[in-house]
């Protein structure tokens, strides 16, 4: 009976501790969210979308997120359209977050938080500005999501993907021709 208390609550202790929200200074993505966030303030102090697509193509992984943002409408991407579309696809990424830029500036970027999740890890961090930043993570180099301001942009590209597509009667070229412009 005593070892089975012992294992149960060496169980616990485990579950608890691997639960449990790192402190900022115990994160394993530290380093990776320090340079990711000091790539998107110096892109905001740039302000082009260029600088932009050129972080979030370092630190993100733009295909998925492309791919996600297509809904239920990605079995409708010709495979070979894929290149370009994702191409379009971090182009409009680049101009929407140099469209938000001001929530993206500051000098430093401090991490309050870093919990693991099924793929990887979510990190809330807050910019010397003080916006607040989140990062989910595919294992801790690989950014999945970011929430600026409440706002998640994976589900924000598929909301306004998957609505271009949807008014336009499910036509891909729709949206091909809407990320044009």
């Amino acid at each position: 009976m005593a070892e089975k208390l012992k294992f149960i609550s060496i169980l616990i202790i485990s579950t608890l501790i691997f639960f449990a929200p790192a402190r900022a200074g115990n994160c394993p993505a530290e380093k990776f969210i320090q340079s990711a966030g000091s790539a998107f303030m110096n892109a905001a102090d740039n302000g082009s979308p260029q600088a932009f697509s050129s972080a979030a193509a370092k630190f993100a992984d733009l295909r998925s997120l492309a791919l996600f943002a297509l809904g239920p409408y990605r079995r409708n991407l010709d495979p070979g359209l894929e290149g370009k579309y994702v191409a379009r696809a971090k182009a409009f990424i680049g101009k929407f977050m140099a469209d938000n830029a001001s929530h993206f500036s500051g000098s430093a970027i401090t991490i309050t938080s870093c919990v693991p999740n099924s793929t990887g890890l979510t990190v809330g961090a807050k910019l010397e500005g003080g916006s607040s930043i989140t990062f989910r993570l595919r294992g801790t180099n690989r950014i999945e999501d970011v929430n600026v301001s409440g706002i998640w942009m994976a589900q924000t590209l598929r909301s306004k993907f998957t609505s271009v597509i949807s008014n336009h009667g499910g036509d891909m070229n729709a949206l091909m021709s809407y990320l044009n412009n």
